[in-house]
């Protein structure tokens, strides 16, 4: 089996590096690794050509893109290139997940032992920063219940003491494709930029063969602890937004009215408990709101990284 990984980067060179090493440290060596480093201004894009004469265990492949796509951009290219090479499987990462040394090793036993044709993914227990606390949110199971309401779950802590759990979505940080299920369907969702492209991804996935999670594959994930009080940045915009789409690409309209009521309800209750600038914050939900209405994806004119409330 061969196993190829794709790893979208921007402007965070030392983590890359720290992700970088651990996949050289894996005991079953992947077949390539692409990055894909989406416009860097660190100097990433120098560090990565020094990176690439150092070929000794894989194949290195390096995009420079010409801009900043998001994590959704950076996937969809990542994904689409990997569709014409040698691997069987791809794993997908951010520039700040760390796979133990092991990671690879594991997936390959238990894909080996089992029907593979069977299977679209396989994921497995993503850590925090301290390398100890699993964090649940990366692994779900989403369901419709009563009222057309559209439920997402995460995984629970007592999954992880399971050999193997099913889910039906999961994030790209530490999760493993298998390459037959990614030509049955399309891509990353690009013009998302940011949020929900892997969750939107990986529900289609899970209509073509199981996903399951293998808890012993083990992934750190070095993101900084998310503070409430900061939830009115350009990021809102973009979670409420793609939130609605993907209820809107994959389920009955009914589901779409109900959630364009659930859903920014709760955030403008988040906003108002906890949000500095509340004003921007209900400006912001209000318009993601309208804009997947009206099926508008991309980069939002206003809300772009750097937007800050205090100076807009």
């Amino acid at each position: 089996m061969k196993i190829g990984v794709v790893l979208v980067t921007f402007n965070r060179l030392e983590k890359l590096k720290i992700a970088l090493k651990s996949y050289d440290a894996q005991t079953f060596r992947p077949s390539y690794i692409l990055v894909i480093n989406n416009n860097s201004t660190d100097g990433t894009a120098e560090y990565l050509e020094e990176w690439k004469q150092n070929n000794e265990k894989y194949d290195k492949i390096i995009v420079n893109l010409k801009e900043n796509t998001g994590g959704s951009g950076g996937f969809y290219e990542g994904l689409k290139q990997s569709m014409s090479l040698d691997a069987d499987w791809i794993w997908v990462a951010d520039d700040d997940a760390y796979p133990e040394k092991n990671a690879f090793d594991i997936a390959n036993q238990y894909i080996e032992s089992h029907d593979a044709d069977a299977l679209s993914a396989i994921c497995g227990t993503v850590l925090k920063s301290d390398k100890e606390t699993v964090d649940c949110s990366h692994r779900r199971n989403i369901y419709t219940s009563m009222f057309n309401r559209v439920r997402q779950p995460y995984s629970k802590k007592s999954d992880y003491k399971k050999d193997e759990f099913e889910i039906n979505a999961f994030s790209y940080v530490g999760s493993l494709m298998n390459v037959e299920k990614l030509k049955k369907t399309d891509l990353t969702k690009k013009d998302y930029f940011i949020y929900y492209d892997d969750t939107e991804h990986s529900y289609r996935l899970s209509k073509l063969g199981k996903i399951i999670c293998v808890p012993t594959i083990r992934v750190v994930h070095d993101a900084p602890h998310s503070d409430m009080h900061e939830i009115v940045k350009w990021k809102l915009y973009y979670l409420v937004r793609n939130t609605l789409d993907f209820i809107k690409s994959n389920f009955d309209e009914k589901y779409f009215k109900e959630q364009c009521i659930e859903v920014p309800f709760k955030f403008k209750v988040a906003v108002t408990l906890y949000g500095r600038n509340k004003k921007y914050g209900y400006e912001m939900i209000s318009e993601a709101v309208k804009d997947a209405k009206a099926g508008k994806s991309g980069l939002h004119e206003i809300y772009k990284p750097g937007w800050n409330p205090e100076k807009n």
